[in-house]
This record gives C-alpha cells, sequence and structure tokens, in this order.
C-alpha cells in the first residue's frame, strides 16, 4: 500500500504566498526610505520706500564672495565650534542670497524709474548664527556705494551690518529673520542715500553727477 501525499494543488498557492510576503518583507527592511523634499525659503520682493523719484537708482547690482552664491542656506554655531560654516540638509533658498536681495532692494529703492546714479552692493555675510541656549540671529554684512550711470568714480560709500534675532532656532527661524533683516538693509539704503543727496552741495543731481 503507497503512502498517502499531500495534495500539491492545496499546498503550492500557500507557499507561493508565504514566499512573496518573506520577499516583500525583505525588500521593504533593505530599500532607502524617500528622501523628504527639501523646504525653499525666499526673501520676499520688499515694499516701496518714500525715496524721491529722482534718487531712485537706475541700476541695481549685487555681488558677493563664491559662497553666498549658491541656494545653501548657511549657519554658524558660536557655542562650539566659531570658525566652522555649516549647511542645512533639508533646507535652501529659492535663488542664491545676491539675486534675493538684489530683488528686494531693486523693488524698494524703485530702481528704473528714476534718473539715480548706480548702486553697487558687496554682500560679505549672509548667515544665521546660534550664539548661546537655543538663540539665534540672522547675520548681514554689505557695502554699498553709490556710482554714475557711465562712470567708475565712487560718489558715496557706507557699510553696515544687520543682526536680526530669530524666533526658533531652525531654518524656518532663520529664514523669517533674513526676511527682516533684508527689509531693514534696503530701508537703511533707501535712507543713506536720501542723507547723501542732501550733505552734497546741491545734491545727487547737480552737473549730472549721476550721468557721467
Amino acid at each position: 500500500m503507497q503512502p498517502r501525499h499531500p495534495d500539491c494543488h492545496r499546498v503550492l498557492p500557500r507557499l507561493s504566498a508565504c514566499i512573496a510576503t518573506a520577499l516583500l518583507v525583505a525588500a521593504c527592511q533593505v530599500l532607502p526610505e524617500r528622501p523628504r523634499a527639501a523646504a525653499t525659503y525666499d526673501l520676499g520682493t520688499g515694499e516701496r520706500a518714500a525715496l524721491a523719484h529722482g534718487l531712485a537708482p537706475a541700476r541695481v547690482a549685487v555681488s558677493s564672495p563664491p559662497w553666498l552664491q549658491t541656494t545653501t542656506m548657511h549657519y554658524r554655531d558660536a557655542r562650539v565650534d566659531p570658525g566652522r560654516r555649516r549647511a542645512y540638509a533639508d533646507n535652501r533658498w529659492a535663488a542664491p542670497p545676491p539675486a534675493m536681495l538684489g530683488l528686494v532692494l531693486e523693488r524698494t529703492l524703485g530702481a528704473g524709474e528714476g534718473g539715480g546714479c548706480r548702486l553697487q552692493v558687496q554682500l560679505d555675510e549672509f548667515e544665521q548664527v546660534f550664539t548661546a541656549g537655543e538663540r539665534s540671529e540672522a547675520r548681514l554684512l554689505a557695502r554699498f556705494a553709490l556710482l554714475p550711470v557711465r562712470g567708475a568714480a565712487v560718489i558715496a560709500s557706507a557699510s553696515l551690518v544687520v543682526a536680526e534675532p530669530a524666533t526658533t532656532a531652525d531654518a524656518s527661524g532663520g529664514a523669517s529673520a533674513f526676511r527682516a533683516a533684508t527689509e531693514r538693509l534696503a530701508l537703511a539704503i533707501a535712507q543713506w542715500i536720501a542723507e547723501t543727496d542732501r550733505a552734497l552741495s546741491g545734491g545727487l543731481g547737480i552737473a549730472g553727477r549721476c550721468q557721467r
């Protein structure tokens, strides 16, 4: 009398299902997780300042060191290693800081609307600095100058450091602080242009000072 064999038609489907389930579980453990989408921030477009029409710059040009010509969001931890520049991994700027600052300045100063001088801005620093505990601030260092539209002789120049406290100790708080710091810089430059016009004999428009 021959031994009885299990019904292959019943066992094989169950075995196949078990193998498929095991392979699916193994794949979930081996495959890496989908990377999170990076959060993107900008500086807004700025609000028009109360600058006389004739003083509005003919053009605005913003330059910077190479490390600020990317969309990387930089920060520095002065509590641990103040000499090291760091970068947020999952956060970035919508455009390089010089380009974003240029947009804010053009809108705030009404660039191209009047017959003013050419404004050159050198953005030397643009980073979030953590100082103590969970406190941090957006630090912005800029040098700027007024030049004739077609000439290279500097009419007036100045520099400014802006430090704006961040409400939260992260990239989002830093981005909000940079929005405020950029607005402060733009308004300060507008005020400086107006003061320069009053300080110069006859103002910026005398003898085509901006048009040489």
